[in-house]
């Protein structure tokens, strides 16, 4: 009896853990999120190939189309995979030397494999010899496609809009 016991509280504990460790849905947006905000980070140290590396990745955590809404630097339209990744590039380019960081995000789920996230992205860099910090208050919603999640818009909330 008490082998049986014993061995039912050992499953059970298995089961616990294999459901403990287990990402869920938000853990795994969350992930997504912290290694866009690594791969769209730039360093003057990095190597070209090591660029082109990051950037093909961050585009690959987004669908196709992916909408970006940035009021503020006039873009407004979808992009597909290689426009995505022009951009990354471009804009690793014109900031060669800039972290990328998401802070105080929320997510939602407001039905199944659709997900909405309000997050602050802090910018920290150097330009010319002068450090600068943004911090932009970005909306994003993402997708889930065959168990794993895209991004599919990003939206900066312009604050006259809050």
């Amino acid at each position: 009896m008490n082998k049986n016991l014993f061995l039912l509280l050992l499953i059970l504990i298995g089961v616990g853990t294999v459901f403990f460790f287990l990402p869920n849905d938000e853990k795994k947006i969350r992930n997504h999120l912290s290694t866009l905000a690594e791969y769209a980070s730039s360093s003057p140290a990095d190597a070209p190939m090591a660029v082109l590396k990051k950037v093909s990745l961050a585009a690959k955590l987004c669908s196709t189309p992916c909408s970006i809404h940035f009021e503020s630097f006039n873009i407004d339209r979808d992009f597909d995979k290689k426009a995505l990744t022009d951009h990354i590039l471009m804009m690793k380019k014109m900031l060669p030397d800039t972290q990328f960081t998401f802070h105080d995000t929320a997510i939602d789920f407001p039905e199944n494999n659709r997900a909405e996230l309000l997050t602050t992205l802090r910018l920290k860099g150097k330009i010319n010899d002068n450090r600068f910090t943004d911090v932009y208050e970005i909306s994003i919603h993402a997708e889930k496609i065959k168990s794993s999640w895209f991004f599919s818009s990003f939206r900066i909330v312009e604050f006259l809009q809050k």
